[in-house]
């Protein structure tokens, strides 16, 4: 095998678009597609055993979603460079995925010929964004710093107990699936808390919530 071959992995529940790219990326002379998974679940399985050197995750799947799957692999392997693809040109959507861990994206609205372009710039270590979420990361990296500073008290009245079971088991680790099971709760439920704890603390992300319980150390209460 050439020593320049990038190793692919590509998750997508989108049998057709899935059968596409292994298809149209099979044709670079580059690239190597060594494994595919139609769910997050079986992704995180058959990553673990063929270690890609990229692997290319939708957003939108099934079981574990792509954010999921993101932070797993980001954790357990760091070494695979994720690029999120399907997202919409939202800040904070595309802000969450670099904070779970993801190199780069995609949106929707991209060409393969972009794709390829990412592909390569990832597996050389070169994190790709756009110039306007650089300059979005820029300003969260200032507010973040800001918000360490200023260390303002937690006011107790505004987090449920389960909420805050909630934001103990994502500090774990723990996919939304996984927290259900956890707390005998349906996974939709898990989902309306973090929207709620989210829209109580004006935060961005379950990786925020995470940070904001450990300035605080209600992650210690009991």
């Amino acid at each position: 095998m050439n020593k320049k071959t990038i190793r692919i992995f590509i998750a997508d529940d989108n049998a057709l678009l899935l059968e596409g790219l292994v298809t149209m990326l099979g044709d670079q002379a580059d690239f190597l597609v060594v494994g595919t998974a139609p769910n997050g679940d079986k992704a995180v399985e058959l990553i673990k055993d063929s270690l890609p050197e990229v692997a290319l995750i939708d957003i939108g799947m099934p079981d574990k979603d792509g954010l999921e799957v993101t932070q797993i692999l980001h954790q357990d392997f760091p070494q695979v460079k994720v690029i999120i693809l399907g997202l919409i040109d939202l800040t904070d959507e595309i802000m969450a995925c670099i904070e779970a861990g993801a190199t780069g994206y995609i949106l929707k609205e991209s060409t393969f010929e972009h794709l390829v372009e990412i592909i390569r710039s990832v597996h050389r270590n070169e994190a790709f964004c756009s110039p306007r979420m650089a300059a979005s990361l820029f300003s969260r990296i200032a507010e973040l710093t800001s918000e360490v500073k200023m260390q303002i008290p937690v006011d107790s009245t505004k987090l449920t107990s389960r909420e805050l079971d909630v934001i103990k088991l994502i500090a774990e680790g723990l996919p939304n699936k996984e927290i259900a099971k956890r707390l005998f709760i349906e996974t939709q439920t898990v989902k309306n808390h973090i929207h709620n704890i989210l829209d109580k603390l004006q935060l961005h992300n379950r990786f925020e919530t995470v940070q904001y319980a450990r300035d605080r150390n209600l992650l210690e209460k009991k």
